[in-house]
C-alpha cells in the first residue's frame, strides 16, 4: 500500500471526483484511476460506488478513509520533522508556495531571494492562480502557505495575516489627456475604456462595487488576467486601469506610465500570507513566513 495510492484515495473522497483529484494532484485522470484500481486489488474490496457521475465511498471506503487520513498526516509530520534540520543545523525540506499574479511579480521574488540566500537546501515550487484557486490548493494541502495582493481575503478555516497596506492609483499613459490631473477618484471612469482583470478576480470585484456605488459607466470594459498585459495596453493609449502601486513602480520610475494618486477612501488592498489553521507548520515553512514578514514589513519604514 503506497502512500501516493492512500493520497490519492483521499483526494477523492475530498473532491468528490476522479477528474477533480486528478488536477488537484497534478495527474492525469487514468493515472487516478489506476492508484485506486491498484488499492481496490490489494484490498480485495470496492472503494467507490460509480453511479453515474456520482462517486461515493462504499462502507469499506469510509473505513479506509479513516486510516488513510492519519497514515497521510504522520507521513508528512515524519518527513518534515526527519528531513527539516540537518546534522549541521541548516534548514532543509520543501515548500509549495500559492500566489496570485500581481503578488507573484512584485514582491516575492525578493522574499524567495533573500531566503534562499540563508536557507539554499530548501527546495521551493510556485503555483499561481486565481484566490479562489489558490484558497482551493490550501484545503487540499496542494500548497502550504499562500500569498495574496487584492482586497481582503476571509476564510474561517485559513489563518490570515494582513502584512502591508497597497496603496491603489489610477494608472494611464503620459500623454493622455487627464495627464495635468494631481489626483483621481472613481468617477475618472465615466466614458472612459476601462482595461481591468476579469470577473473571476476578488480586484475586479471590488472595482465592480466602485463602479456600481457611484453609478458610473465606463465606454467599454477591457477584460485581461494579466498584469503586464494591462500594463501594455494602458501604455498604448488603450485605456486607463487601477492597480496596485507597486505593480506599475517600474513603469512610473521610467516614464513609461502615469500615476494618479487615489483621493477618496484608501482602496482596501492588502498584502496577506495565508495557511490552513491545521496546518503543521515545519521550520522551513515558519522561517520563510517570518522572512516574509521582515522583507514586507521593511517597506513600511
Amino acid at each position: 500500500m503506497e502512500i501516493k495510492h492512500l493520497k490519492t484515495f483521499a483526494m477523492i473522497a475530498k473532491t468528490g471526483s476522479f477528474s477533480h483529484a486528478a488536477i488537484a494532484l497534478g495527474y492525469a485522470q487514468p493515472t487516478v484511476s489506476t492508484h485506486v484500481l491498484l488499492l481496490e486489488r490489494e484490498l480485495k474490496t470496492h472503494l467507490f460506488e460509480r453511479l453515474g457521475h456520482r462517486i461515493t465511498l462504499t462502507r469499506q471506503g469510509e473505513k479506509l478513509l479513516s486510516y488513510a487520513e492519519n497514515i497521510l498526516k504522520l507521513s508528512a509530520e515524519a518527513i518534515a520533522n526527519v528531513a527539516a534540520i540537518g546534522n549541521d543545523g541548516n534548514i532543509s525540506g520543501k515548500i509549495s508556495i500559492g500566489a496570485n499574479e500581481s503578488f507573484s511579480m512584485v514582491r516575492l521574488p525578493l522574499i524567495m531571494k533573500q531566503f534562499m540566500e540563508k536557507h539554499p537546501q530548501v527546495e521551493i515550487s510556485l503555483k499561481f492562480g486565481t484566490v479562489k484557486g489558490i484558497y482551493e490548493q490550501l484545503l487540499n494541502n496542494v500548497v502550504d502557505i499562500a500569498f495574496f495582493l487584492t482586497r481582503e481575503v476571509r476564510y474561517s478555516d485559513l489563518i490570515i495575516e494582513t502584512l502591508l497596506p497597497e496603496p491603489a492609483v489610477v494608472v494611464l499613459a503620459p500623454d493622455h489627456p487627464f495627464n495635468s490631473l494631481a489626483t483621481a477618484n472613481i468617477r475618472i471612469f465615466q466614458d472612459q475604456n476601462l482595461v481591468v482583470t476579469q470577473e473571476n478576480c476578488t480586484y475586479r470585484a471590488m472595482i465592480n462595487d466602485l463602479l456600481k456605488e457611484a453609478d458610473i459607466r465606463p465606454r467599454s470594459i477591457i477584460e485581461i488576467n494579466n498584469i503586464n498585459a494591462i500594463k501594455q495596453l494602458v501604455m498604448n493609449g488603450m485605456g486607463i486601469t487601477i492597480l496596485p502601486r507597486v505593480s506599475v513602480e517600474y513603469e512610473v520610475s521610467q516614464n513609461l506610465l502615469l500615476e494618479l494618486p487615489w483621493d477618496q477612501t484608501p482602496l482596501p488592498v492588502f498584502t496577506q500570507i495565508a495557511y490552513h489553521k491545521n496546518k503543521w507548520l515545519t521550520p522551513a515553512i515558519l522561517s520563510f513566513i517570518e522572512e516574509s514578514r521582515q522583507c514586507i514589513g521593511s517597506k513600511q519604514e
